[in-house]
């Protein structure tokens, strides 16, 4: 039986699909108002951020998991 283990990052993502879809915006609406290269720059700078953001709150979920299971692996030590 494969070792099933639910996402735990499902706001990260949907965040990150928020970015992309502000940046494409962001880039459309610039595009039609005769600015394409700004829309562009704005455009990559969201994607950045919320890259970023994204990265940042997946390595938050993996240290509060690795905290959590030292924790646990100290207690199941000290119930011994």
């Amino acid at each position: 039986m494969p070792n099933f283990r639910p996402r735990r990052n499902g706001w990260a993502t949907v965040s990150l699909g928020l970015s992309v879809a502000f940046a494409v915006v962001a880039f459309a609406y610039f595009s039609f108002a005769g600015a394409p290269l700004r829309g562009g720059v704005f455009g990559l700078l969201i994607l950045l951020a919320g890259g970023w953001e994204y990265r940042r709150k997946l390595q938050d979920t993996n240290v509060a998991e690795s905290y959590e299971a030292e924790a646990e692996a100290q207690q199941r030590k000290n119930r011994r």
